[in-house]
């Protein structure tokens, strides 16, 4: 919670700093991420556990944007949903043998980047931070045994890539990256588990200025 309030007010800093320009519009766009991982393995007396990832499907986001300009800069502030889902591979090794089945995740939050950049010709090159904040999920994965869930209420990554306006099109080609691991909400019988790495997405989003 501290960590929300704090990126509220560096958020509202931004938003009234002096301008020269603002424009406000809406965003949509699709998401890709990279999950690849060695995937986590859980023992007791009786059985072993296997978890892998089996493939991330595409996300999705919407929401809205402002930019502020400034002397040849400008920072873009942004609220946007975002839904994804991720496909899973559960192996249980046990004196009867193999079962394996397959259990899908979806994951709802809110995503608030912060983007700063700077116009050559018509391209834009911009970078900056993003909060990821979780609302909720919906599970397949919740009636394995000795399984919970923790998740954190906000984290933190860094956005970087290219973009380009046409008239009232704006076009973004983005690459995150994530500072926490993937799954660190993962806990089996009472023990805290995480994928090994760090998430990242590449993401493409369509904005329509408004004003």
């Amino acid at each position: 919670m501290k960590q929300f309030i704090l990126y509220i007010v560096c958020l509202f800093g931004v938003l009234t700093t002096g301008y020269s320009q603002i424009e406000i519009g809406l965003k949509a766009g699709i998401s890709s991420y990279d999950l690849a991982n060695k995937g986590l393995v859980v023992k007791d007396q009786n059985e072993t556990f296997q978890w892998k990832i089996l493939d991330a499907g595409y996300g999705h986001h919407l929401g809205v944007y402002t930019r502020l300009t400034l002397l040849g800069l400008y920072v873009e502030p942004a609220l946007l949903f975002n839904s994804s889902t991720v496909n899973y591979d559960l192996k249980t090794y046990s004196e009867n043998g193999v079962l394996n089945v397959i259990r899908q995740e979806t994951y709802h939050g809110l995503d608030m980047p912060v983007i700063a950049g700077f116009k050559v010709g018509a391209l834009r090159f911009q970078g900056g931070v993003v909060g990821h904040f979780f609302a909720n999920n919906i599970s397949d994965v919740l009636n394995i045994k000795g399984y919970s869930q923790k998740f954190k209420t906000g984290t933190f990554g860094w956005q970087a890539g290219t973009g380009i306006d046409i008239w009232r099109l704006r076009l973004d080609l983005m690459f995150e990256g994530n500072f926490n691991k993937f799954g660190d909400h993962i806990r089996i019988n009472g023990h805290n588990y995480a994928f090994s790495d760090v998430p990242s997405r590449l993401m493409l989003t369509a904005g329509l200025r408004l004003w």
